[in-house]
């Protein structure tokens, strides 16, 4: 009996456990999209991603900036797609040139 109550405690624990790896996007766009908003940090702009990926996709989409705080979104809610230029155009919504 003492080893069945162990396993279930053990089963229990390991389901808990990954239950609090699971991932929360909707956790972090409350708390980062107000916060960046009132930061006027140039890092949070990302102009090295803009700038090679609005070159890279010229002529394809009409590229927007994207800021720290929407790459983490972005990466957060697709995280098994390869975020790639084009990619993260296409998840973003940005205008795409026929």
């Amino acid at each position: 009996m003492r080893h069945l109550c162990v396993f279930f405690l053990t089963i229990f624990l390991c389901c808990l456990s990954i239950k609090a790896q699971s991932l929360n996007c909707t956790r972090i766009r409350e708390h980062c999209r107000p916060c960046t908003r009132r930061l006027v940090d140039p890092v949070n702009n990302l102009d090295f991603i803009n700038s090679d990926c609005r070159e890279k996709l010229r002529g394809r989409w009409i590229w927007r900036d994207v800021r720290r705080c929407d790459m983490q979104i972005v990466a957060c809610e697709n995280h098994e797609t390869r975020l790639d230029c084009e990619n993260v155009a296409r998840i973003t919504g940005m205008r795409r040139i026929r």
